[in-house]
């Protein structure tokens, strides 16, 4: 096995770095490097994890801006406020824009 299949394994069982990380540091294409990758046994299992592990954040980050979105409820923010905001922002960049 050439050293940069090694190095690359390494990096991405190891370390932790996806595909497209380690191109630029092993200097090998994307494409080569997922084309090793596919032969390996171990590779579908260790991708299936990462992508559970991504899914798990995504839903904990999800519950947790909602959990901000009702805090922002209780501080004075509502549907009329943010109307009167967006206005007022409008008239501030409609001025510069055409009074330049």
């Amino acid at each position: 096995m050439s050293k940069w299949k090694q190095e690359a394994e390494r990096l991405f069982f190891d370390g932790g770095l996806s595909i497209v990380e380690i191109s630029p540091v092993i200097g090998v294409s994307v494409k080569s490097i997922s084309a090793h990758f596919n032969t390996l046994p171990n590779y579908i299992t260790e991708r299936s994890r990462r992508k559970e592990a991504n899914s798990n954040r995504t839903a904990y980050y999800r519950k947790n801006k909602r959990k901000s979105r009702r805090l922002a409820a209780h501080n004075n923010v509502s549907a009329e406020t943010l109307k009167q905001e967006h206005i007022a922002a409008v008239k501030i960049l409609s001025k510069e824009r055409f009074f330049r």
